[in-house]
């Protein structure tokens, strides 16, 4: 005979005065179902079209983000010497307070006269273009036209054509770029001083069975996303530098600094960027006497533009920025035409982003199929 077995001992561990034992107690706790792949697509689905309801409001939060993001280690670096995060992020904000008040004195500075000269002198400039392009006269319609009347003609039509809404829609347009400049400088001292907070709230969002992954991935995607931004700044900084080096001290352009400028943050634009500047230069080039000094501008650009593609990016942006050119275009298309400006922001960090998701859950190995 078998000796009965003698029944399992269970201890009960009292927590505290009157309370249950603690494996009753965690018996008695409704319990709920895992998140199911469908509810999660269905959830990301909804957020997508919120974003894309809202994607001309988040311009800031994405610029706000991305400041934050990139001077993150600066500020746990300065936190590990002044002993609280509060006074590294005070220091950190107010250095990137300084930068940006800088940059905007800089700016206003030598953009805003030559912006208005070039608004003041636009007919005349208009006027030699056409003269270069098209000869001292034109037949357009059965009618000879020379490039002084097409200028008065186009300057006469433009202000019917635009009409009074084209003033309103731009005055508002500055409006609501002086208030996202002011919200993008408050998210961004938010996200210095509670930065890991709100990281962990996100993270929190989360359903806990499926937060293995994530944190698996985020230590390979936040470096490279980081060294991406960084690598842009640093890019767009070398290129306007560089730029108005050029345009300015050698070539004696006018408004030199406000091409460097826009040639610079053009370089922000992946693809169209660099082709959209190369134009400007070469509008540029066609204002100048003489064909040697045309060809040398274009010259001078097509050198910058070699020193960006094969010596400044990859050095700066390394295996972050490695993404085939077919997907960039295609990714910068698609988040044109969904999102807009913030599209052509994120299109390439999220190409990264799917990029190093898809390397992480294909070098996993396949499941065995059961036997019969």
């Amino acid at each position: 005979m078998t000796p009965e077995r003698p029944d399992p001992v269970i201890r009960h561990e009292p927590i505290g005065s009157g309370d249950t034992p603690r494996r009753h107690r965690r018996e008695a706790l409704p319990t709920r179902s895992p998140a199911s792949g469908w509810a999660i697509t269905a959830v990301l689905a909804v957020i997508a079209v919120v974003v894309y309801v809202i994607r001309y409001a988040l311009m800031p939060f994405v610029f706000a983000v991305a400041i934050a993001f990139v001077v993150e280690p600066l500020v746990l670096w300065l936190q590990t010497r002044l002993g609280r995060r509060w006074r590294a992020a005070l220091v950190v904000y107010l250095a990137v307070l300084a930068v940006v008040a800088a940059a905007v004195y800089w700016v206003g500075r030598n953009t805003g006269s030559e912006l208005f000269e070039f608004l003041r002198k636009a007919p005349e400039i208009a006027r030699n273009l056409l003269q270069q392009l098209l000869g001292p006269q034109v037949e357009l319609f059965g009618q000879t036209y020379t490039p002084e009347q097409l200028v008065d003609q186009l300057g006469a039509a433009l202000p019917a054509a635009l009409g009074v809404g084209a003033a309103a829609r731009a005055v508002e347009a500055g409006i609501g770029a002086l208030f996202g400049g002011f919200l993008m400088l408050v998210l961004t001292g938010y996200l210095l001083f509670s930065g890991p907070m709100l990281a962990a709230g996100a993270i929190w969002l989360i359903p806990p069975e499926r937060r293995h992954s994530i944190e698996e991935l985020l230590p390979r995607i936040i470096p490279a996303l980081r060294r991406y931004l960084v690598g842009i700044v640093v890019v767009v900084a070398y290129t306007a530098a560089v730029a108005w080096i050029g345009f300015g001290p050698v070539f004696h352009l006018p408004r030199a600094a406000l091409l460097a400028v826009t040639v610079g943050f053009l370089e922000l634009i992946p693809v169209v960027g660099p082709f959209a500047s190369g134009a400007l230069v070469a509008l540029t080039a066609v204002q100048q006497h003489g064909l040697a000094a045309i060809l040398s501008l274009v010259g001078f650009a097509i050198a910058l533009r070699l020193t960006i593609d094969n010596l400044v990016g990859p050095l700066v942006l390394g295996k972050a920025g490695r993404v085939h050119p077919v997907v960039v275009i295609f990714a910068f298309v698609a988040g044109a035409m969904l999102f807009g400006v913030i599209g052509l922001l994120l299109a390439v960090p999220t190409a990264v982003c799917i990029r190093i998701v898809l390397q992480h859950y294909y070098a996993e190995p396949v499941k065995p199929e059961p036997g019969p």
